[in-house]
């Protein structure tokens, strides 16, 4: 450790301080190493556990990103996309004479039973059933011609992010090699007419999608007098909250089973969506504390490489101290060395991050993607947890005297 000039004759600058810091680290480069391996790989702990709890929010807002429609009327027993409890059939009709109400989307959403073509085997498998005339999805697969091809009663399209598990002739993902295919689904037959883009989300490893006729054939007990959701398009999408208090005054008018419909915005409806699977459920929670648990875990990492570096430099601190450096100065010092420790780890783990990024979305077909604000947030941490170590291992030597450390 190299000892400054007396600050007598030398002011204990910024820079200085920074270049004590760095020949500390640079004097024993094996242990240094050591130590940016170390705080690395919480750095990269942290990178991946918010990219998991990020995917959670994405995956769940899949299905409600290529929804049409301003306004969303679900049941107040609704739990998920995939669990929505049903509303009246009329209640479309209820709500489209409303002057604010531009035309109301109906869209059956359930869970039903697909049979693997390959081994037989059954898996559930999410059900999607839209008005033809009116489809609830932006979805460039609905064109004309397979609006028209998926009238018939049984006639089906299929995520190509389902599962391998589902029976793809290709063994991975569905593809045009798969049309014509017919299986069981619910025990009457369903005819694949093609494949779509949307993305399955966490509570299902399939969809298909169908017109509201096939969707009551293909579901276990479907009714043709419920509907899941409905979508709602404002004549001015710029007053929502205007054409959101007529749809719940209609609600409210109208009594009976509406009384059980709520009304919300369809943003509303996927911040709702998010919140509810990072905090009411399993996978949700278990990636939050996995968050904590990785700031923890760099947290001591730091402390026991920053402390041991401490220990190795006491006497050095300790002629620091009897010069007339400051306790300031000495823990400004070592504030520097755990700074520079988070700044030479953040790179490397922030580049091994997105190469596992990029491992983990091709092996689970869940996109997880860097975001710059994933980025400042990992590096705040970083210097957090870095600069907090630091004060921590400093301690032994702020309440020791000169004299006494020789």
């Amino acid at each position: 450790m190299m000892v400054p000039h007396s600050p007598e004759n030398s002011p204990a600058t910024p820079a200085k301080r920074t270049r004590l810091a760095w020949q500390n680290l640079a004097d024993t480069p094996v242990r240094t190493m050591v130590s940016l391996g170390g705080i690395g790989f919480a750095i990269l702990l942290m990178f991946m556990q918010l990219g998991f709890l990020g995917s959670v929010g994405d995956t769940a807002t899949v299905v409600y990103s290529r929804m049409q429609g301003d306004l969303l009327v679900r049941s107040k027993e609704y739990l998920h996309v995939y669990d929505t409890a049903s509303l009246p059939d009329e209640l479309p009709g209820w709500l489209a004479g409303l002057p604010e109400v531009s035309r109301t989307i109906p869209l059956d959403i359930g869970v039903t039973q697909w049979q693997n073509p390959s081994d037989h085997s059954f898996r559930a498998i999410a059900l999607m059933g839209v008005d033809l005339d009116n489809p609830a999805f932006d979805l460039p697969e609905l064109s004309p011609s397979m609006r028209a091809a998926l009238r018939s009663t049984g006639a089906v399209l299929i995520d190509d992010a389902s599962a391998s598990d589902f029976g793809p002739r290709q063994g991975d993902h569905f593809t045009e090699a798969d049309v014509g295919v017919t299986t069981d689904v619910a025990g009457s037959n369903a005819t694949l007419k093609g494949t779509f883009a949307m993305g399955t989300g966490l509570a299902a490893n399939g969809a298909l999608l169908a017109s509201r006729e096939t969707f009551a054939a293909l579901t276990p007990g479907g009714h043709n007098d419920r509907v899941s959701l409905v979508l709602i398009e404002l004549a001015d999408s710029l007053s929502a909250d205007a054409g959101l208090d007529a749809v719940r005054r209609r609600l409210r008018s109208l009594g009976g089973p509406a009384a059980h419909a709520d009304a919300i915005t369809l943003d509303q409806a996927k911040i709702a969506e998010q919140q509810m699977w990072y905090t009411q459920t399993p996978i949700g929670m278990i990636f939050g504390i996995g968050v904590a648990l990785a700031v923890l875990v760099g947290g001591v990492i730091g402390y026991m490489v920053l402390a041991a570096d401490v220990t190795a430099h006491l006497s050095e601190y300790a002629t620091l101290k009897a010069m007339g450096y400051s306790n300031r100065f000495l823990v400004k010092t070592l504030l520097s060395q755990s700074s520079l420790l988070a700044l030479l780890a953040f790179p490397v783990a922030l580049l091994a991050s997105l190469i596992l990024y990029s491992i983990s979305s091709a092996v689970s077909g869940i996109l997880i993607e860097m975001t710059w604000a994933r980025i400042a947030l990992v590096f705040a941490l970083s210097l957090v947890m870095c600069n907090a170590a630091g004060i921590l291992a400093l301690r032994k030597l702020l309440k020791a005297e000169p004299a006494n450390l020789f």
